[in-house]
């Protein structure tokens, strides 16, 4: 194989967690005489999605933050809960901003190279890696790939559930909407025997998001979930508007342990490394602190084949994904009885995983814990029945 250039770090996906992680290398100066290599098969310059987050500390996203809120509202059919977020906010960032941030900073890096290829094949040897492109081949100490190929896989022993979602943003020639209040979740729509609620983030009194949002099943025509959210519209008043934006996505939420075939010279990021949170699908947080733990490795030279990623959060969602999966259409009800019994801020601090056992002792026992138990007992007689026994 002919080489056409030698790096010492290679990122596979120019995404947000390929940019976030190259924003990273940039401003630590401990890797200034580090050769990158960013590759991404796209041109990103088009607001294709938003990407939210809620957080009560600063971080590099703070300087492209779209809008944020300081309150939240939970629905069901007979409930309903509004609540300050105080001490966090709840931040959108649009992906038009957030890509042409960071390739900024990425142009500036003289050690920075970034190529607009497709990634056709990574060969992985002890401690060299090479990348093949469509426009050259590359070697490396280090390659980051967030490169999701699910047919690579085999879910068969890990909950699969796909979050599916269309929404628009609309404009109204009136003040509708309370600019400080997102709608978190709402499942006071017809659920259809799955897992579906409708997600709001208001940017102005006349101006919103609305996403229809699916747990689970396959996803529809374009037209199912446009006739959903005009009925949700109508329902809300809202008569006259123009549509400004529209986004659709799929976001996988599994507890598949993709890090297991990280290694000393190769990491998986992103969605591709398990990083996307599987009880909630977001995953821009979680990145930024996983990035950190992998650079302190590389700083401190230590072997990254000796990260983990698991700890007790991974499996509370391996369980908290069971629960979903064997609802059979009803899980709209765990998360109504996590809102009704529960202060919403220790929900957040929960699946931003800062909690404590005893608080989430305390979060466990005020759901139908039967449920959680048949989804237990039949996940201890599988292969993680060491793990649970020894955690």
């Amino acid at each position: 194989m002919k080489i056409d250039e030698k790096y010492d770090f290679v990122i596979c996906g120019g995404g947000a967690t390929g940019l976030l992680l190259s924003n990273s290398l940039i401003s630590d100066s401990f890797f200034d005489n580090k050769k990158v290599l960013v590759i991404e098969k796209e041109i990103k310059i088009e607001n294709d999605r938003t990407f939210s987050f809620w957080d009560n500390q600063k971080n590099i996203l703070d300087k492209i933050v779209f809008k944020s809120w300081g309150k939240a509202e939970f629905k069901d059919m007979e409930f309903s809960s509004s609540f300050s977020l105080k001490p966090y906010k709840y931040k959108m960032v649009r992906s038009d901003k957030f890509y042409s941030f960071m390739k900024r900073k990425i142009e500036k890096a003289s050690n920075f190279t970034y190529l607009n290829a497709n990634v056709e094949n990574i060969i992985k040897e002890s401690g060299i890696n090479y990348i093949e492109t469509d426009k050259g081949n590359f070697q490396c100490s280090i390659a980051f790939s967030s490169i999701y190929n699910p047919e690579e896989f085999e879910f068969k022993k890990y909950p699969l559930i796909k979050q599916h979602f269309l929404g628009w943003t609309i404009e109204t020639h009136e003040d509708f909407f309370d600019e400080d209040k997102i709608r978190f979740m709402d499942f006071s729509i017809d659920q259809h025997q799955e897992i579906r609620f409708m997600y709001v983030l208001p940017f102005s009194k006349k101006s919103a998001l609305f996403e229809y949002t699916f747990f689970g099943g396959e996803v529809m025509k374009n037209s199912d979930y446009e006739n959903e959210i005009k009925k949700y519209l109508d329902r809300e008043g809202i008569k006259k508007y123009k549509i400004a934006e529209i986004e659709k996505g799929v976001i996988p939420m599994t507890c598949y342990p993709f890090f297991n075939a990280n290694t000393d010279s190769f990491i998986r990021i992103g969605t591709s490394g398990g990083w996307t949170k599987p009880s909630t699908g977001y995953t821009i947080k979680n990145s930024i602190e996983k990035i950190d733990m992998i650079l302190k490795f590389i700083k401190e030279d230590k072997p990254l084949s000796k990260l983990r990623f698991k700890n007790r959060f991974w499996y509370y969602d391996v369980l908290f994904l069971d629960v979903l999966v064997d609802s059979k259409g009803k899980g709209s009800r765990v998360f109504s009885d996590l809102f009704r019994n529960n202060d919403p801020l220790l929900l957040f601090k929960f699946l931003g995983e800062k909690t404590n056992i005893f608080e989430e002792i305390r979060i466990f026992v005020s759901v139908n814990i039967m449920t959680f138990v048949k989804s237990l007992i039949k996940r201890v007689k599988s292969v993680y029945l060491k793990d649970f026994l020894r955690n």
